[in-house]
């Protein structure tokens, strides 16, 4: 009988220490509670994750339009690079030819008023001019090789059985 009693005692001191309804229903609504926070979590961590996938894509597409705003401003600072240069070119052209036409409007005015002073003698002009063509006939004739000087070069014979007479 003491078994019995002993166990009747243990069996007493675990339902002294059972939780009781209204503890077990607070435990259930405390767990309840936290598997809904939980849940909430996890749908935050979600949009986050979405979000996150959609701020890495309009990055994605930033730095590709980044990359064609780029090569654009490339391509228009070339493009006027060579506007400019042709502009510079051709106002160095102009620049030139203008110098030249104010020689010549010069040299012409030059010329005008020296005649018109008497400092020019035309004929004189007209003989050195001549006498400036005969010695660059000269010159020129001097500078021809005569046939008889070639005979006086050291070449090598050619004999006509080598000379192709087709």
């Amino acid at each position: 009988m003491e078994a019995s009693n002993d166990y009747a005692a243990l069996m007493e001191g675990r339902l002294a220490n059972f939780p009781s309804k209204e503890e077990i229903a607070g435990d259930l609504l405390t767990i309840q509670q936290l598997r809904g926070e939980l849940d909430a979590a996890r749908e935050a961590e979600r949009q986050r994750e979405v979000e996150i996938e959609e701020l890495k894509k309009k990055l994605a597409a930033a730095e590709a339009e980044k990359i064609v705003v780029q090569s654009d401003l490339d391509s228009m600072k070339e493009k006027y690079r060579r506007e400019f240069e042709g502009r510079n070119r051709k106002a160095r052209k102009d620049l030139h030819l203008a110098r030249v036409s104010l020689a010549k409007e010069y040299e012409g005015f030059w010329l005008w008023s020296r005649y018109s002073e008497g400092g020019f003698e035309l004929e004189a002009e007209l003989e050195r001019l001549k006498d400036l063509e005969v010695s660059l006939d000269v010159d020129y004739g001097l500078a021809l090789v005569s046939g008889p000087s070639l005979g006086r070069l050291d070449l090598p014979e050619i004999s006509g059985d080598s000379v192709n007479q087709d």
